[in-house]
């Protein structure tokens, strides 16, 4: 399916339309001044296979580089940049 170049302006006037093409799998190109800045294209959901294989990736970065936190640990990191 061709990529649709649209202006900024008409994407916020036709937003819902817009959508609508992308979640039938178009891909849509939003540009302000002919210039490329932003793309709406459908989104995509995982697949079993690939959570579990992503799962399987952090468990193995885990068991090569441990790291030992606290519950104090974790809400500190937590709260980094809330202040």
């Amino acid at each position: 399916m061709a990529i649709t170049t649209v202006g900024l302006a008409e994407a916020k006037n036709k937003l819902s339309e817009l959508i609508g093409r992308v979640a039938r799998g178009e891909e849509i190109t939003i540009t302000r001044h002919e210039k490329v800045v932003a793309k709406l294209v459908p989104a995509k959901r995982a697949s079993r296979e690939e959570a579990l294989q992503a799962i399987e990736g952090i468990r193995a970065l885990r068991a090569k580089h441990p790291v030992k936190l606290t519950t104090e640990d974790i809400l500190e990191l937590r709260n980094v940049g809330r202040r």
